[in-house]
């Protein structure tokens, strides 16, 4: 019985408002407990770093035989929570609730059904997967299951130690390693620079041989020189002549931030020039290559198609040429979709959110969004807050832009409102190669006329076809006021923008499968077969 009847009715008044709106917006009033603990064998030392709880619901589409833990996927929103630990011992057990950060929103609103959660422990990052980074913890999956009043429970115990992946013995590759002082000064621990060395075809190390250095795409690194291999094992016409004249090899563009891009920036440090300056000597004094920009060539797709293009145009007395495909935003007009020096959110351009991702529907064959970049960015958050997540935008926020007040890359945009900082934009004219051209086309001019041969489809998955546009537009119309002059002893470079095809599909063109006979081509111009 109350005392106080009018206080007691007026409470039970805002509980049954507070349960009304609870139930208009979604939310439920109960929230699942979910409990993270260390597993006692791991030993008694402190953990600290990014705690984060990874779901995959039943409706995800997703098989059974992929972990949770591998998220964000793109073709699936996947539930999120993440906090920064301090510390957690043995003996303790932290509890995810909805102070948590969480995308695409918190604990206590989970919808009823059943999920399966794994939890990952990020005490270091080195690499765009923490999961290839040795140290780092993470639990077996289990069944969350949420009820009709958003109850349930699940204890998720990390037991498990990620392991760096070995470079196992695989023919006609060999794994090379060289120490970087630069780096190493640059990050304050020691830093290895790495390649996967494919050898020429029938080798005789007595001969002098051309090399075509490989940037893998994002999340690739140089082990993809065991796959390049065994397709160059298998390789027919001028492929295998290619493979008979050159050594392939497969850097690794992975840093604390993602791919670096092999540009030297705020955030990564001298990437180019620790390539440049300590890779390639090391490379040469180690196997029988042509010193002379005119033996080395670069490929590479998607970021490893920016890289390779941005070596080949700021650093032409050390590469001859260039074959880029599907290349990161090469025009910061066209970030994706967004202008990032006009436009002022890069989340809503409109009546919908802009797009990150699509893909050709196999039946219409016409383009659908996937992924949104709000969805993307956000997820990317609460892996690691600050711009630390390693993941795409947190890579080119490391590669393009400034260092904000605490060490970390500046953020372009808000993450959670997707607004554009303006003075962080403007810094990343240094990388937009597009604003470089249009500034001085009588420097680049002449390396994009013989030099650069790039491909992109007009069907791009992350819309980089549109920058891509933008970059032949400005050179056919500097081509047209500024005379070619002698490039009679080059190959022609070019920039094509194929109809019909995707970031993938694009490889499979015939364009992109005429490369080996124009590398051949540069070669037999430029360092005839001796």
């Amino acid at each position: 019985m109350c005392p106080q009847a009018n206080t007691c009715s007026m409470f039970t008044r805002s509980l049954a408002i507070l349960a009304s709106l609870a139930a208009s917006f979604g939310t439920a009033i109960a929230a699942p407990k979910i409990d993270v603990r260390l597993d006692p064998a791991l030993g008694d030392a402190d953990r600290s770093g990014r705690l984060v709880v990874f779901l995959v619901g039943q409706s995800s589409g997703l098989d059974a035989q992929t972990r949770p833990i591998d998220g964000p996927f793109w073709a699936s929103e996947q539930p999120l929570f993440g906090i920064n630990l301090k510390g957690l011992k043995p003996s303790e057990a932290v509890t995810i609730g909805d102070s948590a950060d969480g995308y695409p929103f918190k604990p206590g609103e989970l919808k009823p059904g059943r999920y399966r959660a794994q939890a990952g422990l990020i005490s270091r990052r080195e690499n765009s997967d923490w999961k290839r980074v040795a140290g780092n913890l993470f639990s077996d999956e289990a069944d969350l299951v949420v009820n009709s009043e958003g109850k349930g429970s699940v204890t998720l115990t990390l037991a498990h130690r990620t392991e760096a992946p070995k470079r196992l013995p695989v023919p006609g590759v060999e794994w090379f390693e060289a120490p970087s002082a630069l780096l190493s000064g640059f990050r304050k621990e020691p830093v290895v620079l790495r390649a996967g060395v494919v050898l020429p075809l029938e080798y005789d190390p007595t001969r002098k041989y051309a090399a075509i250095y490989a940037v893998p795409g994002f999340g690739g690194d140089d082990r993809a020189a065991e796959y390049a291999a065994r397709e160059r094992a298998e390789s027919t016409g001028a492929a295998r002549e290619l493979a008979k004249r050159t050594f392939l090899i497969v850097l690794d563009p992975e840093g604390p931030n993602g791919h670096t891009l092999f540009a030297d920036s705020a955030n990564n440090g001298p990437c180019a020039r620790a390539l440049i300056e300590e890779m390639i000597p090391a490379l040469e004094k180690r196997y029988p290559l042509v010193p002379d920009p005119k033996g080395r060539m670069l490929k590479g797709h998607s970021s490893g198609g920016w890289s390779s293009l941005w070596l080949a145009l700021m650093h032409p007395a050390t590469f001859g040429a260039t074959w880029s495909t599907s290349p990161d935003p090469v025009d910061f007009r066209k970030f994706q979709t967004v202008n990032i020096y006009e436009d002022k959110n890069f989340y809503s351009g409109g009546a919908t959110d802009r797009p990150s991702f699509r893909e050709l529907d196999r039946g219409t064959g016409k383009p659908r969004v996937v992924m949104t970049i709000r969805r993307e960015a956000r997820q990317e958050d609460v892996l690691g807050p600050g711009n630390t997540s390693g993941q795409q935008w947190d890579s080119w926020f490391a590669a393009f832009g400034p260092r904000d007040a605490n060490g970390n890359p500046a953020a372009l945009f808000d993450p959670v409102t997707g607004e554009i900082d303006r003075s962080v934009a403007d810094a990343y004219r240094t990388f937009d190669i597009g604003s470089l051209v249009r500034s001085d086309p009588r420097r680049f001019l002449p390396l994009l006329r013989a030099n650069v041969h790039l491909l992109v489809g007009d069907a791009d998955s992350f819309y980089l076809n549109e920058a891509v546009a933008l970059l032949q537009s400005d050179v056919a119309r500097l081509q047209a006021e500024i005379p070619a002059g002698d490039t009679a002893r080059r190959t022609e470079g070019y920039i094509r923008i194929v109809p019909g095809l995707d970031h993938s599909t694009i490889l499979r063109s015939a364009q992109a499968r005429a490369a080996p006979t124009e590398m051949l081509e540069f070669l037999d111009a430029e360092l005839p077969a001796r």
